[in-house]
């Protein structure tokens, strides 16, 4: 398939844009406190300018003081913070680009303690994930907020910024008013259609009026909320029509809210392109462009989507994150350099959700622009890796990047660790993507592969590294309970996701993390009656949200039987002995047990290392068992750092 649409440019009004690839807004938590971008945001957003999209956002910023969902977003609410965001403006333009600033206000969507005034909504309703019962707001505030948004809108004219986009989805405030999910009201703003359209739409005319008729306004809706009782798509059209005729330039299509959190930034569970028609059913009904995003994690689909008329935008946010060069690399033919997003949450929504800095689990690069010295060491070293997982081939990244002459050890014949049984379960697929990723960085810094080779101390000891980065990960662990030592019956999830092992049918999963639940999904894709045992009050709790709502649902989907609060305390022959609630309970009639409490460091080599006259690091599991992410990130640093 030749790329052809996707390179075409497009208008939005009399905006001008090079291509049709857009990154929407995302909160990063990098900008300053009071709202405003610093060096690492305008780093961020240029470096997405000059991998070649064609229209790049800010994150979501607040039209007024308390409007963000927590106090580490952006805001436009008060005229000192027009320099900075008039900066940012002029190095996206200076490298050739086109900004847009979002304005949105997050209603019942934040956090309770963010900041001293309560949070508000259309109506006294709690939203599901929320610990609190928001405050209705009056007509005078809403006639007030309709204010602020127009003034926030002016702001960013004056900053620069080439269009606005009107967060009107989400479960922000704009559509906690569009939606009946959360708008209770009986007044002029609640009770019918028009009624719960009459703030956006009020909200468009003051901005229209406050910028004038040339300055291109979009605006971003669910064309489904995902929820009992919520906008869906018959009624999204409606929407549709009467924000076209509003005066907006462009609908910016997608979907969900916090408690359906999974259609705003969908994991893997969710098949890509999933929500392609919602979008082409909107461009059948509105002249005015129509961006769609969620899933289109390849330039093909994006490019499928023109070609079939189902968008005039395709909007690449996580895959902005994974790859900021994505557009000048498809432009340039060079598709197998791309890094792919692989749908696990973990190093963007997974980070930001504890307050942290975005990344990605793919490209540690990303957000950390200002961070990392990438240029060449004057003096190149001899750096051994031991282990090619993917702490270890992040680490081998990180060295060689900076001209390091590296090598990699691994034991087996194969490249990618435990990440090989982690990319098996269902949602996980893409997985593989990662470790294509790896085997092109290995060929493109001449990394040396020596597989089948496990790193000892004799080898060391002969060719005299001047660094050994230590990545041997970690091995299931087995607690001292009576018959789980039991191999021919007891086997390690690992075992069963690598095709180890024969499944039996009656199968009993000891363990209720990640691990363990995925392990049970996969086992119920295959057939098996399956029960899960865990000590806690609850499971997946190591999870991310998004990932973790998926495998809840497919647990229930495949009949799994879950019991928390249970404690293994032996394995017989085809039975389970347990206590639940502390009261003797079995399982009879099991086929096997799958080992799934955890795993332990496996590191054999730092002491043997220890007077070998080399810099010794330990990383990844070797050093304390973590996530995916985390066990990346501290690879890479630490060969970024020899």
């Amino acid at each position: 398939m030749k790329l052809t649409k996707v390179f075409e440019p497009g208008k939005i009004g009399n905006l001008e844009i090079k291509n049709r690839l857009i990154v929407s807004a995302m909160s990063s938590h990098m900008g300053n406190a009071d709202g405003t971008p610093n060096a690492e945001v305008n780093a961020y957003l240029v470096a997405k300018v000059k991998g070649g999209w064609g229209l790049i956002f800010t994150e979501d910023l607040g039209v007024t003081e308390d409007a963000g969902s927590d106090p580490v977003v952006g805001s436009l609410w008060n005229d000192n913070q027009i320099p900075a965001w008039s900066e940012t403006v002029r190095q996206v333009h200076e490298a050739g680009g086109l900004i847009g600033a979002q304005l949105y206000h997050a209603g019942r969507q934040r956090s309770l303690k963010a900041y001293s005034t309560h949070p508000v909504a259309p109506s006294a309703i709690k939203e599901p994930t929320m610990p609190y019962v928001p405050r209705a707001l009056t007509v005078e505030e809403i006639h007030q907020l309709v204010q602020a948004f127009a003034d926030s809108a002016v702001r960013a004219k004056k900053c620069g910024f080439d269009c606005v986009e009107l967060h009107g989805a989400h479960g922000y405030l704009l559509n906690q008013f569009m939606s009946s999910f959360s708008n209770k009201r009986t007044d002029e703003y609640g009770g019918t259609l028009m009624n719960r359209m009459r703030f956006p739409l009020e909200i468009i005319a003051a901005v229209r009026e406050a910028v004038g008729p040339d300055y291109p306004i979009l605006f971003r809706f669910n064309t489904c909320d995902y929820v009992e009782g919520g906008i869906e798509l018959p009624e999204a059209t409606v929407m549709a029509k009467l924000l076209e005729e509003a005066g907006i330039d462009a609908l910016h299509c997608t979907q969900g809210m916090f408690v359906s959190k999974k259609a705003i930034i969908a994991p893997g569970f969710v098949p890509v392109m999933h929500y392609a028609d919602n979008a082409a059913a909107i461009k059948a009904a509105v002249k005015i462009p129509v961006l769609a995003v969620g899933r289109y994690n390849d330039i093909y689909m994006s490019e499928t989507m023109l070609l079939d008329g189902k968008a005039d935008f395709i909007v690449m946010a996580r895959a902005s994150l994974a790859d900021p060069e994505l557009p000048n690399k498809a432009k340039a033919g060079k598709l197998d350099e791309i890094i792919h997003c692989i749908g696990c949450n973990q190093g963007c929504t997974g980070e930001t959700a504890v307050g942290n800095k975005v990344n990605c689990i793919a490209n540690p690069h990303t957000c950390r622009e200002t961070v990392y010295d990438l240029s060449p060491v004057a003096q190149p070293k001899k750096v051994f890796i031991a282990g090619a997982g993917v702490s270890g081939l992040a680490a081998a990244y990180g060295a060689a990047e900076r001209g390091h002459k590296v090598t990699i050890f691994e034991a087996s014949d194969e490249l990618g660790g435990q990440w090989l049984a982690a990319m098996t379960p269902p949602g996980k697929s893409e997985y593989a993507s990662l470790i294509l990723n790896y085997r092109n960085i290995i060929k493109k810094y001449n990394i040396d592969l020596r597989m089948n080779t496990p790193l000892t101390r004799e080898i060391v000891l002969e060719e005299k590294p001047d660094a050994v980065i230590l990545a041997t990960g970690s091995n299931p662990m087995f607690l001292p309970i009576p018959g789980l030592d039991n191999r021919d019956f007891v086997k390690t999830a690992i075992e069963v996701l690598r095709g180890r092992t024969d499944y039996g049918k009656n199968v009993v999963v000891v363990g209720g993390g990640m691990t363990g639940a995925e392990t049970a999904v996969f086992l119920g894709v295959q057939g098996c009656k399956v029960t899960m045992i865990e000590m806690a009050p609850d499971i997946i709790t190591d999870a991310v949200s998004q990932p973790r709502a998926c495998l809840l649902e497919h647990i229930r989907h495949y009949g799994i039987d879950v019991h928390t609060h249970t404690k293994l305390t032996r394995v017989g022959d085809g039975v389970v002995y347990a206590e639940e609630y502390g009261e003797p309970v079995e399982f009879k009639h099991v086929d096997m047990v799958v080992n799934a409490m955890g795993v332990r460091s496996n590191n054999p080599l730092e002491k043997e290392l220890a007077d070998c006259g080399c810099k010794v690091v330990v990383v990844g599991d070797a050093s304390t068992t973590k996530n995916g992410y985390k066990n990346i990130r501290e690879g890479f640093n630490a060969g970024n750092a020899i």
